[in-house]
């Protein structure tokens, strides 16, 4: 099956939605007290976490996606506890990929400058052995 680009972004907001309106507890700020909700989201993500790189070891296709999905939800609902907005860290992702980009254009420009060219009458040393 072939996902198009632009049907993934939907499935996402959605799913942002659908995890900001589960959230009845005012956003979690830094140095706050989490509510006791939040080590549950925590612990539901971990274990889901788990379950994805079990089904990645086991090479089982299904239920790498059923917990991948799974894994979604539970990062956007850890996210809407804390009033995280996904843009973000769509932000954030799109600056790494930038950053990569960029350090992988250096690091060509910079192997395909011209090597000095040793002639063999000429010693490049002046060390004796």
């Amino acid at each position: 099956m072939t996902i198009r680009a632009g049907t993934v972004q939907p499935v996402l907001r959605t799913l942002w939605r659908r995890s900001v309106s589960g959230t009845e507890a005012p956003p979690i700020g830094p140095g706050e007290d989490s509510p006791e909700t939040l080590p549950v989201l925590s612990r539901s993500f971990g274990e889901t976490a788990m379950a994805c790189v079990s089904a990645s070891i086991r090479a089982d296709r299904d239920a790498l996606v059923g917990k991948s999905a799974d894994l979604f939800e539970h990062l956007f609902e850890i996210w809407a506890a804390f009033g995280l907005d996904p843009r973000e860290v769509w932000v954030e992702l799109h600056k790494r990929e930038q950053l990569g980009t960029l350090l992988m254009q250096l690091n060509l420009a910079q192997n395909q400058l011209p090597r000095r060219v040793l002639k063999p009458w000429r010693v490049d040393s002046t060390k004796l052995p």
